[in-house]
This record gives structure tokens, sequence and C-alpha cells, in this order.
């Protein structure tokens, strides 16, 4: 697709679609001469439409439209008493189906009786037969006898939406001329020739239809009357140019050959000149095609068109129209602005789903061949202009007409938009991106507006790289804001700099990196080892990943680091910091032992989710695209519920941890993520029971590399509730299937996800306990204000109380009652007692006691001093 700066350097004030335009030059010369736009909102008078007309409503768009029931015929009519001698009509009409037998159109351009349903004279225009390759064609009726008069050549077998136009003069001879885009450049298709009835009484049209069909006929911009004599001159409608530099000329109505292929009727500014060729379009007779030489880029033109003339010789006196001309928009300049996923059950708009873009530039586009893709599904855009600062909607054919007042570009076979979330993206003709939006339906942050009828709107327009903080459900009345300013309040800053998350080798020579967040502007990059770099490009549609092509091969067995050498910024123009590193390498195969699991959270917070933790307990770099996790079987042995880690390259170094949970972000709100930690989103991961389960880690092939059996027993006993408790393996040494090895996480933090467990313990840990200092002044003077009492366990399963006494022996302070204790810990003392006055100045003891579910009991004592500082 291509969409190239530009401004459509005119809109002129004859619109195509203004009915009424059309006939300032034209001679009211019948006395029952028909005229109506139904702009008025009804047809019950001037004139005034008769027959079924319960069955018929003027809708929104002021359209005269069916709005029956059932299986019918229905007709409306109004009256044109006139001689048949120099004849004209001409009106818009649509059928939103495909037309068949039982659902077709009959528009009577004569008739000499009211009720078009019975025996008449006169000549109809069929709309739709049993066929498929329907055709308009104009019909003689002589009472309940019908033959052809002439046939047209447009084919109208699926849904259409047409202007016609039919013209008779006094020997009889008919022509039937169509634009199929519902314009008004018309394209003669069909003549013939018919003088049997000379005279009319009535226009009107008859509908043929089954219920599903019974509110799909519309009919509208009917004239009939005098041939319209056309005086006026073409109009310059818009100017675009294209990418290949060529100028695009769009005239109101078709043009003359010759006129318009004249290059000295053409002249722009700026020494640009005369055009070197122009080429009227040999389909669309209203566009003529520049070839000019090389327009200046960023420059105001003024493209002055004198002598070309319509088809009816009335030629352009002077039409000076001004436009830019640019290059291609770089990616976001336009911004997926807001998306109506779920529009059922409706608020206040149409039920129809739609994509609204928005022009954050001050340069116009024209934008040409370029596709939207949901998820996986692509569908080709019509061509559109948009505006600076300004909206066009993207929805289905069928949409379209339910927007009025807003640009809509209605799109076939519009791809459907999932309600609980995928990723958007419009892209060019070279598949490069223009603006993407990955969202899912926690981004409402509103239940209630989540269930349907309320679009998502983007809170800021400069920001759109920022996700899920800057977006929200609309706040509009009507359930979204298509075409307008969003109705969401808030401001979105962005502060914060992408991070460079990991590296991966997908081939020798070629790298792709992955940011946190998407990345504007590429810098460079330098690895240790060193290897040359070349031409790193954006990789995702997105612009969260990169890919770094090598000048030389990554060796196996090597774990090389990746520097950021600066210049990588957001799209807010945060800078990432040039000491932000990552490691690569190649992978080898697993085998078994070398992942161990090590953390469970069977029992997530609410709005939490289940995680599971691995750790790379070998010396090799490891692949978790070549890992899956899954339950099993316990009698058959069979793997069930398997889901693959990662359907991409996802390396992990020795001694890292890797979390698996279907979302980070659920996880890390209720626990102490590390910034460094390294975390797999699974699209969907097996579930944990709360009572026990089977937890598999295996390889694609099936070979088991780690399994546990936990229950619930293995959790704490003395614990109240286990929500939110991970289980923790205690030490890496010792079976999986061990349950003394596995515990639950010290109630200081209850998980561990992406770090040292807390219940973890080395081969040689030992209890004890330490003060420092032993004597600290709480003064607040900055100076050993604070006494931290550390303590190391040889084994998990303590409980723990903490209690201070003054050398006397009397209580000062219960510092901790009960707590469930992780393997290494710490307290700290302010020197205050239990009321939170200052302990009197001298020697006081730390007595800890602790409990063990085996019913193990220990004590630890030691001495510190509260002092004060001497005058």
């Amino acid at each position: 697709m291509n969409c190239d700066k530009r401004n459509r350097i005119f809109e002129s004030p004859m619109k195509t679609h203004c009915f009424l335009c059309l006939f300032l030059f034209y001679p009211l010369l019948f006395s029952a001469q028909v005229n109506d736009a139904f702009s008025d909102g009804n047809f019950n008078a001037n004139p005034a439409w008769t027959g079924n007309d319960t069955d018929f409503t003027v809708n929104a768009s002021f359209q005269l439209q069916l709005n029956s029931s059932g299986s019918d015929t229905s007709y409306l009519c109004t009256p044109t008493t006139y001689p048949l001698n120099s004849c004209e009509w001409n009106f818009w009409i649509r059928l939103n189906f495909s037309p068949s037998a039982s659902n077709n159109a009959r528009v009577y351009l004569v008739s000499d009786q009211q009720n078009l349903q019975g025996p008449l004279n006169g000549y109809f225009l069929q709309f739709g037969e049993a066929l498929s390759n329907d055709q308009v064609e104009l019909f003689r009726q002589t009472g309940t006898t019908i033959q052809s008069v002439c046939r047209g050549t447009t084919l109208i077998a699926s849904a259409f939406a047409i202007r016609v136009k039919v013209q008779r003069d006094n020997s009889g001879l008919w022509t039937l001329s169509i634009d199929p885009s519902g314009g008004i450049n018309y394209v003669q298709e069909a003549q013939g020739t018919d003088a049997t009835h000379i005279s009319t009484s009535f226009f009107g049209w008859n509908c043929f239809y089954t219920s599903s069909n019974s509110a799909n006929f519309y009919l509208d911009d009917v004239y009939t009357g005098a041939p319209i004599v056309d005086l006026a001159p073409p109009a310059v409608d818009s100017v675009a140019v294209n990418v290949t530099g060529q100028v695009e000329i769009y005239f109101s109505e078709n043009v003359d050959l010759t006129s318009s292929q004249n290059t000295g009727n053409y002249l722009i500014s700026n020494s640009v000149g005369n055009p070197l060729t122009a080429v009227r379009d040999g389909s669309n007779f209203s566009l003529v095609t520049l070839q000019t030489n090389p327009l200046p880029v960023n420059t105001l033109l003024t493209l002055t068109t004198t002598g070309v003339s319509d088809l009816s010789a009335n030629p352009i006196t002077v039409a000076e129209v001004d436009t830019f001309y640019f290059s291609f928009p770089d990616y976001n300049d336009i911004v997926i602005n807001e998306i109506m996923a779920d529009p059922d059950p409706p608020v206040a708009l149409p039920n129809y789903e739609y994509v609204e873009l928005y022009n954050r530039t001050s340069l116009p586009f024209y934008c040409r061949n370029y596709s939207i893709t949901v998820g996986t599904n692509m569908q080709l855009l019509p061509d559109f202009e948009i505006l600076p600062d300004s909206f066009v909607v993207l929805t289905s054919t069928t949409a379209a007409s339910q927007f009025p007042g807003i640009h809509v570009i209605g799109v076939p076979s519009f791809p459907s938009i999932t309600n609980t979330g995928n990723t958007i993206t419009v892209k060019k003709s070279s598949g490069v991106p223009l603006c993407t939006v990955s969202y899912d339906d926690s981004w409402y942050r509103d239940p209630n507006k989540e269930d349907g009828g309320y679009s998502l709107e983007q809170i800021d327009d400069q920001m759109p790289c920022t996700g899920a903080i800057n977006w929200k459900a609309s706040e509009s009345a009507s359930g979204g804001t298509p075409g307008r300013r969003n109705a969401v309040n808030g401001i979105t800053p962005d502060n914060s700099f992408p991070l460079m998350l990991r590296a991966t080798v997908t081939n020798p020579t070629q790298l792709l990196v992955y940011f946190s967040e998407p990345v504007d502007s590429i810098g460079t990059f330098s690895t240790s080892p060193p290897l040359p770099v070349i031409s790193p490009v954006f990789y995702s549609d997105d612009h969260t990943v990169i890919s770094v092509t090598l000048g030389s091969s990554v060796q196996p067995f090597t774990a090389y680091l990746l520097r950021l050498n600066g210049y990588h910024s957001d799209c807010a123009g945060n800078l990432i910091p040039s000491e932000q590193t990552v490691k690569f390498g190649i992978a080898e195969p697993a085998l078994p032992g070398d992942l161990i699991l090590n953390e469970l959270l069977p029992d997530p917070y609410e709005g939490g989710a289940e995680f599971v933790e691995i750790y790379n307990l070998s010396n090799k770099i490891l692949d978790l695209s070549s890992l899956q996790l899954s339950g099993q079987d316990t009698l058959t042995n069979v793997l069930e519920d398997v889901h693959r880690l990662s359907t991409e390259s996802f390396i992990i170094f020795p001694s890292e941890f890797i979390l698996l949970s279907t979302g980070k972000s659920q996880v890390c709100s209720f626990y102490n993520c590390p910034p460094e930690g390294i975390f797999a989103d699974l699209s969907d991961m097996p579930s944990l029971s709360n009572d026990g389960d089977v937890v598999v880690l295996s390889d694609t092939l099936g070979t088991i590399l780690d399994k546990v059996i936990y229950t619930s027993d293995w959790q704490f006993s003395l614990l109240q509730t286990t929500k939110g408790v991970s289980l923790e393996r205690i030490r890496y040494d010792r079976p999986t299937q061990d349950a003394g090895n596995w515990h639950s996480a010290s109630s200081a933090v209850n998980g561990t996800p992406g770090r040292v467990n807390s219940q973890f313990m080395n081969e040689g840990s030992s209890g004890n306990m330490t003060v420092n200092p032993e004597i600290f002044s709480p003064d607040n003077d900055g100076h050993e204000d604070i006494l931290e009492i550390n303590y190391q366990l040889d084994k998990a399963g303590f409980t723990g109380s903490l209690i201070i006494y003054d050398q006397k022996g009397r209580l000062v302070r219960r510092l901790v009652r009960n707590q469930i204790l992780g393997t290494t810990g710490a307290f700290t003392w302010d020197g205050t007692n239990d009321g939170g006055k200052k302990a009197l100045t001298g020697i006081h003891i730390i007595y800890f006691e602790l409990f063990h579910a085996d019913g193990e009991v220990r004590t630890y004592k030691k001495v510190c001093v509260v002092g004060s500082k001497q005058n």
C-alpha cells in the first residue's frame, strides 16, 4: 500500500452526493415533475407518495427505506403526468443483499396506474433476477405482458448502491446510463427503441422480499422530468500527488478527452511549470494524471487549470487550487485512536464494530492500497484521505451508512474485532506498519463497560506507544466518539524508558532484541566478545522487537553480552541508557535435571494469576521454545493440558529463574518482582488445583525434565489461609518429589517470583542470629539510629516471636508475634517501646523464640545497648 503526505487541494462546494445542486441550471418544463431527496424527513408531501405507505420510512440518512416484516410485496408511487416526448429519470438505489427471484425491485419510470402490483401500461427497470449475472434491465409492460427494451452491463449480483439515469427522446430511443459507485459520473451502457406508450401518470417502485430483507431496500435523489441540460463547467474536486510523484486531478464530472489531455491547460507554481504529459483515465473520465517536472518537497504549490471542458463542452475558465507534496508518513503519524470491539448491547451508537484512525500531525495524507489486520485476518482498505488533526472511521460496508456526518470508510469483509483482545495493525503496501495496538479487555478499567456498548479510547494521542495506561473505556454517554475527540480524560505521562529484555539467536548471524515497550528510533549495538554489528531494523509491527544482523557468526558454547550504544528512544523521546545489556548465545538441548521446578502458586489472590517458576540448574544455555508445561494422568502417565512455553526463541542462561504465568502484571501487582526478572507470559497454561496436582516440565518430544506431584498438605500447617502463598523449593540438590524439600513462602513476602526463594537454603546453612550494631543511638541523627537483627536457619517451617526486655527483665517491645519465617531474614528495631516512646538508655536483651511444625523449639538471645548522644 502507498500513502503520500499531501493535501487534497480543493473541496468543491458542489458535492457529488448533493442532489439539489444537480438542477441549478435545469429547465422545469413539466407540470408534474418529481424532484425528491427526502430531505424533509417524510414521503407524505412535496411530493406525496402513496401505496403500502406503512411499509416504508425515511431513515436518519434521509433515504426512502423499506421497513416491513415477513415476506411480501410493497410499493409506493407518486404522480408524474406528462407526455413521453423528451424526458429524463435519475435516482440512487441500494439493495443491501444479493438480489434473487424472490428478493428484487422494480422502479417504474412510467405507469398509467397507481397500483404497481396489477396490470398496467408503462416501463420499469428491473434490479435483480434468478440468475447470478444480474444486470439492470429496462422493460415495457402492457397489461401483464413484459418485453425487454435494453439491458445494462453493470453487475448487481451482490449488494450494491448505484445511481441510474434513463433518457428518452421524441423518437422513442431509450438510453440507460449508470454510475456503479453511486456518484454522477454516468457511463452509457445500453440503448433501445420503444414508442408503444406515449404518456405517464405515475413514478414508483415495487419491492419483492423475504423476511430477511424486509428492511434492505433504499431509494433516494429521485428526479423525473425534462432532460437535464448541463450548462456548468467542471470543477476541480481534489488534487493528489501519488507515490510516484504524479499529480492526480479529480474533477466533479467526466471531462472531454482532447481538452483534458492538453498540457497547456495546466500550470504548477514554484517553477514546476506545465506538465510533461496529461492523461485522462481509461475508465474514470473524471480523473486526469499529470506527469510533471520534479515537485519540491514540503512546499505549498498552486495548480492553475484552464480550458478543460466537460462532455457537454462547458470549459473551465480559471480554477486555482493549492496542494502540498510530502513523502510517506512515519510510524505513528496516523494512530489507532478508538476501538469498538464489543458494541452489543449498544448504548446509543449503531451496533457495529469499528476502528478510528487519527492523524496527529500537521500534514495531510492520502492513503492508497493500505490494509488493516486484526489478529491474522487482513483486509485491503479503500483509498482514503485523512487531513491534519482529523479522524477516519473504518467499519464494514454494511455499517458505513449508520454513521452519518463523519468520515467513514466502508471496508469489504471488515475483520471481526474480538472482545477479549487482539492486535490491530494498519500497514502500507510494502508491509511496513503504519500503526498498531495490542489491546485486551482489562484496558476498559470498568467491568460494567467491559460487557459491551462502550469503545476503548486513547487518552493521550501523543503517547501512542505507552500501551494499557493510555487507554480506558469511553466516558461518552453514547458509548463512544467515532469521528470526533475522545471523551476520556487524564494525563498519561511517559517518563520511563524502554528496557532491553532479552536477545535470541535466530541464525548464527542474526539476533532478535526484545524491549519492554515500543522503540521509536534505533541506535547502535555492540557485543562482547566483539562481533561486527550491521543494520539494526525494526522486526515486529509494534516496534518492540529489533532485528540485528551480525558480520560474523555467533559461536556455540559461548555467552555473549549485547550492549546498547545510545540513540534508542520511545515515542515520548525517552532515551534508553547505553549501559543496558542482555546476554545471548546459541542454545543447547535440555536434558532431565538441567531445569527444575522451583516455585508454584496454585491459589492466587483475587485478580492475580497462578504461576510456575523454573530454574536453570545446568551450565548450559537453554531455549524455552523447545519446552512445554503440562499435567499428567496419574493412571496412564499420559501428558495432558500441554502448553508450549514459547513459540519463538527464548533463551535462559545458567542460574536464571523464569516465571511462567498468563500475565506478569497480574503476578507482580502482588509480589516484589525484580526489574531484572525474566517472565514468559503464556497465552494459557495448565490449571493448578489448590488441593494438589501434577506439574510436568518436558521437551516438545515428551521427555520429562522435571515433575512434581504436590498436595495441599505441603503448605505450612499453621497457615490460616493459603490464598496468595506460594510453595517454594528449599534446596536445588534434593529431589523434587521430596515433600520435605518444599515449604510455604515466608509470610513476610508470600512468594518470590523471579528471584531466590525466601525458604532457600545452601548446603552448608546453619542456625544463628546476629545484631548490628550492638550499640545504637535512636536519636534520628542519621548515625546508627536503627538496630538490625538478622537470622539464618538450617531448615524451613519455623514460626517465630521476637521480644525485647530491659536489663531488669521488664518487657519493652514485642517486635514480632508468631510470624512464619523464611530460612533467612531480618528485622529492625527503632529503639521505641510498645507505647511508641524511646526505650531507656542501657542494656537490652533480644529474645528470639522459634517453633517448628515437627515440635522442635529453639531460642536465641542477644544483647544490645540503647545509647544516647552525650552533650
